[in-house]
């Protein structure tokens, strides 16, 4: 995988306190959760939040397929709850390694489409529509479009390369 060794990457989402020390719930992007055994600090984010806050981890513990994280200050339900829904943001070494032909969200933003050696589109964002990753694209002709993150749509990803091969071009109309 490549990219810059700082970069930060979101990683879970706290979905709500358990127990009664504070503890959070943590549902992880990746589906992998050994990464979070490993962490000292976090950043947690929410798009509606002022601002974001850095966390020292106290403990974290497995619980089904979801993951509790204790961090050091918040010591009660109700103060858990007010994470509710943030974001985990990690250090991308903190995260969890990629697999092969497996890329982050955050990689493959601001990635060309590249149909037939022509470069058509820039990458502004991407988004799950719970079937399967849309990029979000604005072309040469500065129009939006959105480009399901599978074949018949997508070809080979060159992340070295700064690109994204785009099988068909009809779909950027």
């Amino acid at each position: 995988m490549s990219g810059d060794s700082g970069k930060r990457l979101a990683t879970g989402v706290i979905g709500g306190p358990h127990g009664i020390h504070g503890e959070l719930k943590v549902r992880s992007f990746s589906g992998e959760t050994e990464h979070f055994s490993k962490l000292t600090h976090v950043t947690l984010r929410k798009a509606d939040a002022p601002r974001e806050l850095e966390f020292e981890v106290e403990r974290v513990r497995g619980h089904g397929e979801k993951i509790l994280l204790k961090l050091v200050g918040i010591d009660t339900p109700e103060a858990a709850r007010r994470f509710n829904g943030f974001e985990i943001w990690v250090q991308r070494n903190e995260a969890a390694p990629c697999a092969e032909d497996e890329y982050y969200i955050a990689d493959l933003v601001g990635l060309v489409l590249v149909y037939q050696g022509r470069e058509v589109a820039t990458v502004r964002s991407v988004w799950e529509n719970g079937a399967t990753a849309m990029l979000d694209v604005e072309t040469r002709e500065r129009k939006s479009a959105v480009v399901p993150f599978r074949e018949p749509f997508v070809g080979e990803v060159m992340l070295e390369a700064g690109r994204i091969e785009l099988l068909t071009d009809w779909i950027l109309e």
